[in-house]
């Protein structure tokens, strides 16, 4: 039934990790034994200090200080791209599943009951048929008959198009409840490589996954579901900088491409981003509440308060997603989302979030705080 709501409301946000979690500096010893060079550990341990990053998370145990190695045990040849996609297989889809369960207890109403009627899957570290938008509609005993939208391969900032999505489906039909997961293992793709977009990559990325559960304000109404309600998007492709970022797929993995003056560049490219969020969303710096940046890496961060004039808790959850998680490319921002969400926050108060992807893409969309205290 087409109905034309006026606005689209996230009600639940939850966030997942793997079991393995590591310090930096027991990654980076890991880091020293692969490389073997001791160039690329004196830069290493430069990158590790200025990370900004206390603890990363992943699917497989390699990491984390232990005898037990799955994809990269010394005494053996780096995996292909095929191992790391038999992992991808077993570890993604369970930790999607965690996130998703957390989102439902969040508003403590079963999976079975909520009645969910489209799902929207985001990943680009690892591709298979069926894929995990089948496995999951078969493990969480979905309808085989909703709707499924699979998003591969975008990168960071992919949960914005996924909002995007599901806000127009949200729109457009009366009862929709949609259902969004992110689900990234970036460490699989590991290789030491010496090169400064891969010792970069080493030092930032993490595994994690995040859901959304979206619906009408008017249905949020209904079920007292407090939220963020969805205002409008501003995406950006820029004319410049796509060699910057960017993923590769070789024999050997899903290569990263993660230039180090990205920092520098997306800071010259806030005033024009500004500006088009103050035309099209009618939102400018002094209006916004709550900011929820991407953060794609500490210098990201501290370019964007620096050159915004920001104050020090104004990028708050972003810094300290980044140094519990690290990057987990796109269920970051929702991370981030997750922590502002769980603040005491006020009716009325806006919600602005920024992330960052190959392209160069800057996607923006603002958000109202509705149902709170």
């Amino acid at each position: 039934m087409e109905t034309g709501f006026k606005a689209s409301r996230i009600v639940s946000i939850a966030t997942a990790v793997p079991e393995y979690t590591s310090s930096q500096d027991t990654i980076l010893k890991f880091m020293d034994e692969a490389y073997q060079d001791a160039d690329a550990s004196r830069k290493l341990k430069v990158l590790f200090h200025h990370s900004g990053i206390n603890h990363r998370y992943s699917a497989i145990p390699d990491f984390s200080g232990t005898a037990e190695r799955v994809l990269f045990p010394s005494t053996r040849e780096l995996p292909m791209v095929s191992e790391r996609m038999d992992v991808y297989k077993q570890k993604a889809m369970p930790l999607a599943v965690k996130a998703v369960r957390k989102a439902f207890e969040n508003i403590e109403t079963p999976i079975s009951d909520f009645g969910i009627t489209h799902l929207i899957t985001v990943t680009c570290t690892g591709m298979y048929a069926p894929g995990i938008d089948a496995e999951l509609l078969q493990e969480l005993n979905l309808p085989p008959d909703i709707f499924r939208t699979p998003l591969n391969f975008i990168g960071c900032n992919a949960a914005f198009p996924a909002m995007r999505i599901a806000d127009s489906i949200v729109k457009s039909h009366a009862d929709a409840r949609v259902l969004v997961v992110c689900v990234e293992l970036c460490t699989i793709h590991f290789q030491p490589k010496s090169n400064s977009d891969n010792l970069l990559s080493n030092t930032i990325f993490g595994d994690g996954a995040a859901a959304i559960i979206m619906i009408s304000d008017e249905l949020a109404i209904d079920k007292k579901l407090k939220g963020f309600s969805l205002s409008g998007f501003c995406p950006l492709l820029l004319n410049r900088g796509k060699e910057l970022m960017g993923w590769n797929i070789t024999p050997l993995n899903f290569e990263m491409i993660l230039d180090a003056g990205i920092p520098e560049f997306l800071g010259e490219e806030l005033e024009q981003l500004l500006a088009l969020v103050a035309e099209k969303l009618d939102l400018k710096p002094e209006t916004i509440d709550h900011w929820a940046v991407h953060p794609g890496g500490k210098k990201i961060l501290d370019t964007i308060q620096r050159r915004l004039k920001m104050e020090n808790e104004e990028l708050r959850s972003s810094y300290e997603v980044l140094r519990n998680y690290g990057n987990m490319s796109s269920p970051t921002i929702l991370f981030v989302l997750n922590e502002i969400f769980n603040r005491n926050q006020k009716n009325g108060e806006t919600v602005l979030t920024m992330g960052f992807g190959p392209g160069i893409s800057i996607e923006t969309a603002s958000m109202v705080c509705h149902g709170f205290v």
